[in-house]
């Protein structure tokens, strides 16, 4: 039901997007988040995490990529597949499909509190930025693509200095992106 939800508000805030067709960085956001507590985790703990964010994705993905074939997630790690270290401030995963007839992936990445220090603003400085909606959880989406790879990226900027960012390499999938990113069963500060 709650994965429901956030679709819902992806939907409705891509509809927005199309609608508007804004892409400037949230008015009511200040990045980064005044009192951010970084999280340090041991290597226990972030294989544990790492283990639950698989878990969510193997019950999300089917539901946010509807007919999907051959899915392999891959293992949550940081500078390699598996690979994770104490006090690792960030966690990694792709997941390999056949989506649409299409083969691709999807990559996530889920940021500590504090660790990705851009702001929105500062992202659609630096990237193409196609528009962006709150999370109704105090948070927002921005959106961007590089359009010479075919690359749609969902950042979820969240009031507690945590950044979830989606991306993908399908055509027309940017709502699943942002169901992603914005899903806060990924998270550092459990």
């Amino acid at each position: 039901m709650r994965m429901l939800k956030v679709m819902a508000a992806a939907l409705t805030g891509l509809a927005l997007i199309g609608i508007t067709g804004t892409a400037s960085a949230s008015a009511d956001l200040t990045w980064p988040p005044k009192d951010v507590t970084p999280v340090h985790k041991t290597k226990a703990e972030l294989q544990e995490q790492a283990a639950e964010f698989t878990d969510r994705q193997e019950q999300t993905f089917p539901r946010l990529f509807r007919g999907a074939q051959n899915v392999v997630h891959g293992q949550w790690g940081g500078e390699s597949a598996g690979r994770i270290e104490d006090g690792q401030q960030y966690l990694t995963s792709w997941t390999r499909l056949t989506y649409r007839g299409q083969d691709t992936e999807v990559f996530t990445q889920v940021n500590a509190p504090g660790f990705f220090t851009d702001s929105p603003k500062q992202l659609c400085e630096r990237d193409t930025c196609t528009g962006q909606v709150s999370d109704h959880k105090g948070g927002v989406t921005v959106f961007t693509e590089n359009t010479q790879y075919g690359i749609t990226i969902a950042w979820n900027f969240r009031r507690n200095g945590e950044v979830v960012w989606a991306q993908s390499w399908a055509p027309d999938t940017k709502a699943q992106v942002a169901a992603i990113a914005a899903d806060r069963a990924y998270t550092f500060t459990r």
